[in-house]
């Protein structure tokens, strides 16, 4: 499959060539599958940081859970937990937590409802209930690490995402009638994210730019999930995998190979090391 140029309205001829000084990468799906990591993509983030470009993972993970392959590709920065957390190093930068009363109240509902909760925190994720089966397959089927039972008699630490592993239907339990007060991304029939009103990866993608003083056209995302909608079009180079769904490649500017198909690698020589600093 070869890669296709994809032009939005509105879109000046001039954007092409503005350099790339940023790249964002989503992890599951689009650096990585489970425990295959291509070392295409291994080789193409060590010519993109040889450049000069400043690298980011952005995910729906925790910080807890991108430590090692954050280390493994010597990337300094992660935006995890959907935009909510933005950590350098593994140290907080910036975060936007759920209150207190909030989750509180979350564990209370999933007590009563008989419902598993994953809470991310910055150092660790934690859960409600040991050896859930809904936990137990998300693991299977993603990779996700083992999560700490959190310690009722302790206070709540800042939590930045919460997973609820419910149908539709048990969610107005959590979020009630307004759904505008978070951000929703439902990834399994039986599980959902929840984030803080206004955040998603776009927008922690935002706040880092702006630490950092580069400009969104200045940077380039991959994605390949349908929580990378606004992280693509918030960019001058959304590149969507050839793996994603049709209606992530309809926003994206460029569609490379996908995942198993060196897919990075291609879509780093092909648009972005000819114009990075």
């Amino acid at each position: 499959m070869e890669g296709r140029y994809v032009t939005r309205r509105n879109q000046s001829i001039n954007e092409v060539y503005i350099m790339i000084k940023f790249v964002a990468f989503d992890v599951d799906g689009t650096l990585l599958e489970r425990d295959y990591l291509p070392e295409s993509a291994i080789k193409a983030i060590q010519q993109l940081k040889e450049r000069g470009v400043t690298v980011a993972l952005c995910t729906g993970r925790s910080e807890y859970e991108m430590k090692s392959l954050r280390e493994r590709l010597g990337i300094d920065w992660s935006i995890t937990c959907n935009g909510s957390h933005i950590g350098y190093r593994g140290e907080t930068v910036y975060g936007n937590a759920f209150p207190r009363e909030t989750v509180s109240r979350w564990l209370s509902e999933a007590d009563r409802l008989n419902h598993a909760l994953l809470l991310y925190g910055s150092k660790h994720m934690f859960a409600n209930r040991a050896d859930d089966p809904y936990i137990r397959q998300a693991r299977q089927e993603i990779g996700m690490m083992e999560p700490l039972m959190i310690d009722r008699d302790k206070e709540i630490p800042e939590i930045y995402q919460c997973i609820v592993f419910c149908d539709e239907r048990g969610e107005e339990h959590y979020i009630g009638q307004d759904r505008s007060n978070y951000y929703l991304h439902r990834w399994r029939e039986w599980a959902m994210d929840i984030n803080p009103n206004g955040m998603n990866k776009a927008m922690g993608l935002r706040k880092l730019l702006d630490h950092l003083n580069i400009s969104p056209q200045e940077a380039a995302a991959f994605g390949d999930g349908t929580n990378d909608f606004e992280m693509i079009e918030s960019v001058g180079t959304g590149i969507a995998m050839g793996n994603a769904p049709e209606q992530l490649k309809q926003k994206a500017r460029f569609v490379t190979k996908p995942l198993r198909e060196d897919g990075i690698a291609y879509a780093v020589e092909k648009w972005i090391l000819n114009r990075a600093m």
